[in-house]
């Protein structure tokens, strides 16, 4: 890893616990750069403030997810979805946690630039879930008929749903909390 990349990859990571430690408002550019261990105006070198962060952020989080999208698969495609599903939920993705996403949400909502990037970032990791879906219609494991937009916004609600409450409860698990998942999800698709 190149200084660069390392230095840029310390100040998302600090900036991601302090985010999820404090919220995004109560988080000062001083503090990101104390924990990182690198200046101030060193910092401004890769970003201009606390938006960029939190939007670069977004996209190391999307990256992660879209390379978990794209790792070759074989076997039933229902299972290939509830495992993204699954994994989406219980392991955010880097350099994201439960709390952090729950922040992430809200800030979305209040600040009109992160809303853009959140959306742009949804629609994209949407995308790729549609494909998994189409793949499972054209191999007829699917309904036929199955809406494919609605079904990834309503799988993505579902997500953002259960990282809230895995934030909210550290214990909660899928397996413990929610035994009929697999049912819940084959009925989504059917």
């Amino acid at each position: 890893m190149s200084n660069e990349s390392e230095t840029y990859h310390k100040l998302l990571t600090a900036a991601a616990a302090c985010f999820a430690e404090k919220g995004f408002s109560a988080t000062s550019v001083r503090e990101i750069s104390l924990r990182a261990g690198i200046s101030q105006g060193s910092m401004y070198t890769y970003f201009k403030g606390k938006d960029e962060l939190i939007a670069a952020i977004v996209l190391e989080e999307q990256k992660t997810a879209l390379a978990i999208q794209d790792r070759t698969y074989e076997g039933a495609h229902f299972i290939r979805l509830v495992d993204l599903v699954q994994h989406c939920i219980s392991d955010v993705g880097y350099p994201v946690t439960h709390n952090l996403w729950v922040e992430i949400i809200a800030e979305s909502a209040r600040n009109p630039a992160l809303r853009e990037t959140f959306i742009s970032s949804d629609r994209i990791m949407r995308s790729g879930i549609a494909k998994i879906i189409q793949r499972g219609i054209d191999a007829g494991e699917f309904a036929a008929d199955l809406d494919i937009e609605e079904t990834t916004i309503i799988l993505f609600a579902f997500i953002d749903g259960l990282i809230g409450r895995k934030a909210m409860h550290p214990d909660f698990s899928l397996e413990k909390d929610l035994p009929s998942f697999n049912k819940l999800m084959l009925k989504i698709v059917s």
